[in-house]
């Protein structure tokens, strides 16, 4: 492959021809790495107001695990989620992650912006614009053109299906490998064009990190056999594919240790997710040309996309939903067979960098069922097709300057505008899944999650319907009764509330979240010996919860039970001394109790510490009584 890297007369054929009174100007190095973090920056400035969503709130806001440094060492031998109680998390089972990395970025970047959201945005959106850089680097590296590199990065740069790995905090994990999945493709090219080994030992080095961020990594060497055999089509084919083959041999070496490492800390290799389990192979085969021809046409035609788009298990070979995308996938096999001999080293390496990241994500058995097709996994297999498209636009150009540049202007601001309003699907709940109910919308999850979108925005009566239309695609999870119970309590209908929570329990008697939320509703119903009942199994199934100690102690309180409500009270003062309303309620208990001076003594630091307003205004009434009371 020719070493020249600049957008001259002489550069590889293929890439067309820059003015020569331009090229210096438009294709200077440090003018287009600033255009590209300017555009990055540019069509992403509308993400940084998103609200946490989705596995935001999990990872983020209650993983205790990112407020130490001792999470970085941790998380080398213990999955993402080893946070996650068990207790917590029936219907919504999480994978066991291996990506040390991940959780590592995830612990600095709760050290540096705590739960501000806008800092989090920011963080995803300066990896996203240093990886475009690097597909830059990486395309200058691998065509020697700086103006297709350089046009294939603005593109990446500007992709809509990039949004869910760089809107949604939680999706950074694919823009995180390829911090250095593009490096390791970049040395490797360097070690081969110049020699060195020490090209390719800071090559694997990186193809080992890459995969300490995400598992798909791990497709690199497939990538590095396609180009190193096709770069120099003189020498024999069996030559050339001896070559590719020892060449993987270092990253095969990793990727083992990579296993073997995955295996001691997960236990398996591999993953088969629970609702998956009872689909035959038969139907996944089935189901892959469409999960497919999905995700292609993501790529070339990334307009309102979607965090869930109903694709669904296909079990009859005869259904459309197979056969149709099955006709797609035979017709662009077919054009690219009777088209081989047109297509260069470079197209060939653009589409191995499209399809083996793909590869992973067609294990769907590894995937929840009603997210078989997601567009961050698109954030690598973009690379190559923002390659092709640079190369195709090069090849017009040689006779249709005007056209070529009319038609990627049109794709850039397409792709841009896209981008934009992409952004604003992630940037609320209410937004993310009122998108996923347009394409899903007899998916009960759907309606359930727009139900609690709508119950964060205080849009009650929405939400109470959207856990209705829920409840009617399956009656049958606890979870959506137990929410249904909070709007319609936030409504005032308590009696309702409580018999949507005794459904719940029906349903999951193990439920510990619907016995306190029934236990308070009976509460404020004055209802104490049921509630009693309900929290102290509530308190048996999760002796740590704050809020199930909490809700006893206010029920033992309004039962006159105040001697076994002050224990309740002290230890999650003990937890957290800054709780104004708890310290509160524990100096009326001291009071009830005839403690008179413990009595004031709380009651006056909890108004000392109280900033609303209402509640200011009762504990000043309370504790002039207390004051005025005889001892």
């Amino acid at each position: 492959m020719s070493k020249n890297l600049s957008a001259k007369k002489d550069a590889k054929p293929g890439g067309g021809e820059a003015p020569a009174a331009a090229s210096d100007f438009l294709f200077d190095e440090g003018r287009i790495i600033f255009l590209l973090v300017a555009v990055s920056a540019l069509v992403y400035s509308n993400a940084l107001g998103g609200q946490f969503l989705f596995d935001d709130p999990k990872q983020i806001v209650n993983n205790p695990g990112l407020r130490s440094w001792a999470n970085v060492l941790k998380a080398f031998t213990t999955d993402v989620w080893s946070f996650q109680r068990a207790g917590a998390i029936a219907n919504d089972i999480p994978p066991p992650y291996y990506r040390p990395l991940f959780t590592a970025y995830m612990t600095l970047g709760y050290k540096l912006f705590g739960l501000w959201e806008p800092g989090w945005h920011l963080l995803s959106l300066t990896v996203h614009a240093a990886a475009t850089v690097l597909v830059f680097y990486l395309l200058k590296r691998l065509s020697g053109n700086v103006a297709i590199a350089a046009g294939a990065a603005l593109l990446f740069a500007v992709h809509p299906a990039h949004v869910e790995s760089v809107a949604w905090v939680s999706g950074v994990p694919d823009p995180l490998a390829a911090l250095f999945f593009i490096p390791a493709l970049i040395w490797f090219a360097r070690h081969r064009q110049e020699g060195g080994r020490k090209w390719l030992a800071l090559s694997v080095g990186a193809y080992a990190l890459s995969l300490l961020c995400k598992e798909t990594a791990i497709v690199l060497p497939l990538v590095v056999a396609v180009w190193d055999a096709t770069r120099d089509a003189a020498e024999l084919l069996g030559s050339r594919l001896k070559r590719a083959a020892l060449a993987c041999a270092p990253y095969l070496a990793v990727a083992g240790l990579y296993l073997l490492v995955r295996l001691s800390v997960l236990g398996a290799v591999s993953w088969t997710h629970p609702l998956m389990a009872g689909v035959p192979q038969s139907s996944i085969l089935l189901t892959v040309p469409g999960v497919l021809a999905s995700y292609f046409q993501h790529l070339v035609a990334p307009f309102y996309l979607s965090f869930q788009y109903g694709t669904r298990i296909v079990r009859d070979a005869s259904d459309a939903r197979f056969l149709l995308p099955l006709l797609v996938l035979v017709a662009l096999a077919a054009a690219l067979w009777v088209f081989r001999r047109r297509l260069t080293a470079e197209h060939l390496t653009a589409l191995a960098l499209v399809g083996a990241p793909l590869l992973p994500v067609l294990n769907l058995k590894a995937l929840h069922p009603d997210y078989m097709v997601q567009d961050r996994y698109l954030y690598l297999p973009s690379i190559g097709l923002c390659w092709l498209a640079a190369l195709a636009c090069a090849r017009l150009a040689r006779g249709r300057r005007s056209l070529a540049a009319a038609l990627a202007t049109l794709v850039l601001l397409s792709f841009g505008a896209s981008t934009v309003m992409q952004n604003r699907v992630w940037a609320n709940g209410v937004a993310l899944w009122s998108r996923a109910a347009f394409y899903a919308p007899l998916s009960w999850s759907v309606h359930y999650n727009l139900g609690l979108a709508y119950t964060q925005a205080k849009n009650y009566e929405t939400a109470k319907t959207e856990f209705l239309t829920a409840a009617r695609l399956n009656p049958e999870v606890a979870a959506i009764y137990n929410n249904l119970a909070l709007v319609e309590d936030a409504l005032g209908d308590s009696q309702a509330a409580a018999e949507s929570l005794r459904r719940a329990i029906r349903l999951e008697p193990d439920l510990t979240e619907a016995h306190n939320n029934l236990g308070a509703v009976l509460f404020r119903r004055g209802e104490y010996a049921e509630a009693r009942e309900q929290l102290t199994d509530a308190l048996r199934r999760d002796p740590a919860s704050p809020s199930v100690r909490y809700n006893l102690a206010r029920t033992l309180a309004g039962a006159g039970d105040h001697a076994a409500a002050i224990p309740l009270y002290e230890s999650l003062l003990g937890e957290n001394p800054a709780d104004s309303q708890v310290r509160f309620y524990l100096g009326l208990s001291y009071a009830a109790t005839g403690q008179k001076s413990l009595a004031v003594s709380q009651v006056e630091r909890a108004l000392s510490d109280e900033h609303v307003p209402e509640r200011a205004e009762e504990m000043r009434a309370r504790l002039s009584q207390l004051r005025d009371a005889p001892r």
